[in-house]
């Protein structure tokens, strides 16, 4: 299992973390220079819960996160703090701010976005 896979996706949302908050909405991750080149998935959270992960984009996203391969990986881990790369411009953040504010805090406390590992 590799961070992004077919895999990774089906362990990421079955894995049965705390809630992020009360956070509802889709979430598209797109990521660059990882091992299988641009990768996106699409991400839906219900009430904190993620209830799915899947490969490709949703369209009507509320959520747009780009970052490149290793820093998605370290911040959705919880290895690298999300809000220090939006700030210095290397995590790019567009559509629903809202959806971003609310996200960020409860990911912030819970150290990630309720990676498998």
């Amino acid at each position: 299992m590799s961070f992004l896979d077919d895999e990774f996706l089906a362990a990421w949302a079955d894995a049965g973390h705390e809630p992020l908050g009360n956070v509802s909405g889709t979430v598209v991750m797109k990521t660059a220079g990882g091992p299988h080149g641009k990768v996106a998935v699409s991400l839906i959270f219900e009430s904190g819960v993620l209830t799915s992960a899947s490969a490709g984009t949703t369209r009507g996203a509320d959520l747009t996160l780009e970052a490149p391969w290793q820093l998605a990986a370290d911040v959705v881990c919880g290895d690298a703090d999300p809000a220090r790369y939006y700030m210095a411009g290397d995590l790019k953040v567009s559509g629903d701010m809202a959806l971003w504010l609310e996200l960020l805090p409860a990911w912030r406390a819970a150290g990630s976005l309720g990676s498998p590992g």
